[in-house]
């Protein structure tokens, strides 16, 4: 499982889907800001109001929230795709807030226009975990919000995991962007939309000894365990075959 990168617990809000644009979407932002990092900058992605805000990210991370994957997925291209960090602050102005799957639409033209990105994809064979059913029935809450409107995610990196308004395939999605060190595929088969929460050891929190010791007796299991006993879920290791993005072009991004 790999190491936390949020610092404090904050609210993230975006969509899940790949990026489909709509006939009325508004293609690129109107005005779009990328910076260098501070040294001590806390990761964020965050849609704020109409704007994409992002602070401490990596062209990864950015890619990763524009086309929904796990960095496992993003291939070749040089070192600093993974190690450079930039704020972004991109701002559609348009009156209505754009859908997640159009600004999901427009973060991927921005890395074309600012970043020069080039790639093509193709599919390749990957360790996953599938998100599956137990033999018991999962503990699933049912959400109220708006079928139509976009999830949220909550992650604390501690171990906490809060998702609203979220399909399974989104809990998979969340699941392989904040938690795990490898994709997550949902294959639950289980319909509708839920609100969720996971509490969990980390595996960089137990104490030593075998895998799941903790000092603290009253602590939460681990995350498989977790996810049975919270969800009536489980997280099963398999390989399959998974699209892959290999970097053909990119460049250093300019200021504005």
């Amino acid at each position: 499982m790999r190491s936390a990168i949020l610092l404090s617990f904050c609210f993230l809000v975006h969509g899940l889907l790949p990026a489909q644009q709509a006939s009325n979407a508004p293609q690129t932002f109107a005005v779009a800001t990328i910076k260098p990092s501070a040294p001590d900058a806390v990761v964020l992605t965050q849609i704020r109001g109409n704007r994409f805000v992002t602070a401490g990210t990596t062209f990864v991370d950015v890619f990763k929230y524009a086309y929904s994957v796990h960095p496992d997925q993003v291939v070749g291209g040089p070192a600093w795709l993974r190690t450079e960090k930039f704020d972004i602050l991109a701002d559609p102005e348009t009156e209505k807030r754009p859908s997640s799957d159009q600004m999901k639409a427009m973060v991927q033209q921005l890395l074309v226009e600012r970043f020069h990105l080039v790639m093509h994809h193709e599919q390749k064979t990957l360790s996953v975990y599938a998100l599956v059913k137990t033999t018991e029935t999962p503990k699933l809450t049912k959400s109220t919000a708006d079928p139509s409107g976009i999830p949220v995610v909550g992650y604390n990196p501690s171990g906490e995991l809060q998702v609203g308004n979220a399909t399974m395939a989104n809990f998979a999605t969340f699941l392989q962007r904040f938690v795990l060190d490898r994709p997550a595929v949902d294959q639950t088969g289980i319909a509708g939309r839920f609100d969720l929460v996971l509490r969990w050891t980390p595996d960089n929190f137990r104490a030593g000894g075998k895998p799941g010791d903790s000092e603290d007796a009253s602590a939460p299991p681990g995350l498989f365990t977790a996810m049975k006993e919270q969800l009536g879920l489980k997280l099963q290791p398999t390989k399959a075959a998974t699209d892959v993005f290999l970097i053909d072009r990119v460049e250093q991004p300019s200021e504005n």
